[in-house]
């Protein structure tokens, strides 16, 4: 690396001191808020009542009624649990909250991988589909859970049969024969799985538990600039961003920091060419002034000869 290089990193990095430096102290200034059974809410979530910079952009609530409400891809969840310790937000859907016994209740949101992910939020791997399935005829299986729907949004009628399946379907071929998903539901809850068989009320149960999503990669991330790539040490929470500067990103996009690097190669090139001109200049300028000083001398001879 180049002194000039050198020179840029070294100050990319006392103003990302500095600037981490001013976030912490104005963070730490922040009370935890609440809001129902969430009795305990901070950085980098916020209620919408509190402080701006008392938490991250995308991890707003609100509180209605008493109730901790996530809005998230112009959806809303019920917040039932917010984990520090392994980075994760537990949510339910709101028509699941109320679950009976006598009819099994549609989500509100069908589950969709693409709708819940985001830069910000992962999937969690202990996340199970439960899927509300319709067949014309009676299955046979453990794997089958026997219902009857609440919802008149359904292609049910008298004579075909309800089911819970637990697990992914991704085609119609992970279904018997006549039968069709109506619509999905997610449950982190534990106890339950695609290979084991399980009770009516224990799919209600985990209906109501909801599921969860990680924000560690992007909590624990925080640090890293947009060309960065961050790494976790095996088996820890500790991240490292290890630096990239992409040569096929637009400048207007890059990071600060490869800002910098791209730009410092343009200051160092003028900054010879301009060094070079003044060299240039110095002996330009020194061979007129001698050229100058001859011919002063050489008219001062002529003058002296013709006295």
């Amino acid at each position: 690396m180049s002194i000039t290089n050198s020179f840029f990193a070294a100050v990319f990095l006392f103003v990302t001191f500095i600037t981490s430096s001013i976030a912490q102290n104005s963070t730490s200034q922040c009370v935890p808020s609440s809001c129902g059974d969430i009795r305990y809410i901070k950085f980098p979530f916020r209620l919408r009542s509190d402080p701006e910079h008392c938490g991250k952009t995308g991890y707003e609530l609100d509180c209605q009624n008493n109730e901790t409400i996530f809005n998230y891809k112009s959806r809303k969840f019920y917040v039932q649990e917010i984990n520090y310790t392994n980075f994760s937000i537990r949510l339910l859907d709101p028509n699941l909250k109320n679950q009976t016994e006598n009819c099994s209740v549609f989500p509100e949101h069908r589950a969709s991988y693409d709708a819940m992910t985001s830069l910000i939020f992962g999937w969690l791997s202990v996340d199970n589909d439960i899927n509300y399935v319709n067949c014309r005829g009676p299955i046979n299986s453990s794997l089958y859970i026997p219902t009857s729907f609440c919802s008149t949004n359904t292609t049910a009628t008298n004579s075909s049969f309800s089911y819970f399946v637990v697990g992914e379907i991704l085609q119609a071929s992970d279904l018997a024969g006549g039968c069709r998903v109506e619509t999905v539901a997610w449950s982190s809850a534990p106890g339950i799985s695609p290979n084991m068989s399980s009770s009516l009320s224990s799919i209600h149960q985990a209906l109501g538990y909801g599921f969860e999503l990680s924000w560690r990669r992007d909590f624990l991330c925080r640090e890293c600039g947009r060309d960065d790539e961050c790494v976790f040490e095996d088996n820890s929470d500790v991240a490292t961003c290890i630096h990239y500067c992409k040569e096929d990103t637009p400048v207007s996009e890059r990071s600060f920091g490869c800002k910098i690097e791209y730009y410092s190669v343009f200051v160092l090139a003028y900054g010879v060419i301009a060094i070079g001109a003044l060299i240039a200049l110095r002996y330009i300028v020194g061979i007129a002034i001698l050229i100058a000083v001859v011919v002063w001398q050489c008219k001062r001879r002529n003058l002296n000869i013709e006295r």
